[in-house]
């Protein structure tokens, strides 16, 4: 019991090796937060619980966009379940479809529950994870970062570790689709 006990716990305080984004993007009014999300991630209801809380701290100085990424022949339903209408019931944030992934690989994005922020003149100012570890809730310094980079416009990080399933899981393709 101890030895499975043990190996959870490696897991749920492991990160992901998460990539750097471009360093640029186009120029918006207010900061945008992207946040790379599979369908079919249990980890990831947690960044969206995560993220409605970041919204309502940020209000309208912050859009959003929650990208689900899923392969090219994935079906709407299977795409479009509960994390999405969460996402989507989240003021002020947008989903979006990446079929086949190409929005992603452009972003050097790779894990489910990654989020970049940029500023409203398009510089990078944060990528990482919005949950403290691997489908937790509370406070977490990934969400921290990103409310101070948007209300005051500096932070003492620029990242956090991102818990999450690979984007491209093929073994929760293979059981889901």
């Amino acid at each position: 019991m101890c030895v499975g006990f043990a190996a959870l716990w490696s897991y749920d305080a492991r990160p992901a090796h998460a990539q750097t984004p471009p360093a640029r993007a186009p120029q918006a009014a207010t900061a945008t937060l992207l946040v790379f999300a599979h369908p079919k991630c249990p980890c990831t209801r947690a960044t969206m619980t995560e993220l409605a809380k970041l919204m309502a701290r940020c209000g309208e100085r912050l859009r959003a966009t929650v990208v689900f990424v899923s392969p090219a022949g994935a079906t709407t339903d299977w795409v479009e379940g509960d994390l999405w209408r969460d996402a989507a019931a989240i003021p002020g944030v947008a989903v979006r479809r990446d079929r086949g992934g190409a929005w992603a690989r452009r972003l050097h994005a790779k894990v489910s529950g990654e989020a970049i922020l940029y500023g409203a003149d398009g510089r990078l100012l944060f990528t990482g994870g919005l949950t403290g570890s691997r489908g937790h809730e509370g406070d977490n310094d990934g969400e921290d970062a990103v409310a101070a980079l948007v209300l005051t416009g500096t932070s003492p990080r620029s990242g956090s570790p991102v818990f999450g399933c690979a984007l491209e899981n093929e073994s929760v393709l293979r059981k889901e689709q």
